[in-house]
């Protein structure tokens, strides 16, 4: 579970590094309110449950996801009260927290159990508003889904010998930065923001690869022939 949640948190930060242009102001905003609410979430796991064995009974795992849950809305609560989108933070929690259902043993047992917490949670601060049913629409995050579906089976492949050689010329020696920027590369949806992530974040660590052209134009090509 902690794994995911990492490499979703390595996903999210890779976008917003690489967002560029007014254009993109609600993806950026939407990235880093799921980055927050999956750093929340992280954070509890690491601190509270750790060290805990869980208990496979559906009374037992009942307790600690309502526990979980809970975690989670009172660090949202921490928001500022000035803060004008505060309503934006806390529901999607809950949304973060029912992604991990599936990373529990006994999952298919707690969905009652969810559904019956998440029913206790949708209020609104003042009584007299009325909850507006909410209609789901074919959204951007579908399509999203899609391109990232058909992105997955597109992973960057290196040969041997260009692995060999992009290590030694280009990332002084250290495999394991080689690997950290192509697992990077993987998570970024577009062939713009692979080329300002390498462009931006990864160059200037490296002497900006001065007089290593050749090199360079083969690694490029890597993210070319991944979004062809």
């Amino acid at each position: 579970m902690k794994r995911k949640l990492k490499e979703e948190l390595v996903k999210l930060s890779t976008d917003i590094i690489t967002s560029r242009g007014l254009t993109e102001i609600p993806q950026l905003y939407e990235s880093a309110k799921n980055l927050y609410e999956k750093l929340a979430v992280l954070k509890f796991i690491d601190e509270k449950l750790n060290d805990i064995e869980i208990d496979v009974s559906k009374n037992a795992i009942a307790s600690k996801f309502e526990k979980m849950a809970s975690a989670v809305m009172n660090e949202n609560k921490s928001v500022p009260e000035s803060n004008p989108h505060e309503e934006d933070i806390i529901t999607p929690g809950i949304d973060t927290i029912k992604d991990m259902v599936s990373e529990m043993p006994g999952g298919s047992e707690i969905n009652q159990f969810f559904a019956e917490f998440v029913a206790k949670t949708e209020v609104v601060k003042n009584d007299k508003e009325e909850l507006t049913p909410e209609v789901e629409l074919p959204s951007k995050e579908t399509k999203a889904k899609s391109l990232n579906d058909t992105l997955s089976n597109k992973d960057i492949k290196v040969g041997l010998n260009d692995r060999l050689a992009f290590v030694k010329h280009l990332f002084n020696d250290s495999t394991e930065d080689f690997n950290r920027v192509i697992s990077q590369l993987n998570t970024i949806d577009t062939e713009e923001r692979s080329i300002a992530f390498i462009e931006n974040m990864v160059r200037p660590d490296y002497n900006d690869w001065q007089g290593k052209d050749d090199y360079v134009n083969r690694f490029m090509g890597l993210i070319e022939r991944r979004f062809a």
